[in-house]
């Protein structure tokens, strides 16, 4: 990480904060889900189908980040 660079600290910041409050919500989400969803079997199925694509969407923004030095 280049740190003489503060366009990119300032952006990079703000885009680890948002992150932090979208896995918060993403896993009191899925939590909900589970726990109070009509079938176990269609909110586990639901929860790891919401996973998978949260997770390829946050490697994607993240590896954008990396690309803006």
């Amino acid at each position: 990480m280049d740190s003489s660079n503060t366009a990119y600290l300032l952006i990079a910041g703000i885009y680890y904060i948002i992150t932090g409050i979208i896995i918060f919500f993403s896993i009191f989400g899925v939590y909900i889900l589970i726990r109070y969803g009509q079938t176990r079997l269609v909110s586990l199925t639901v929860s790891l189908l919401y996973g998978f694509f949260f997770l390829i969407l946050l490697a994607q923004s993240f590896s954008t980040l990396q690309n803006l030095k």
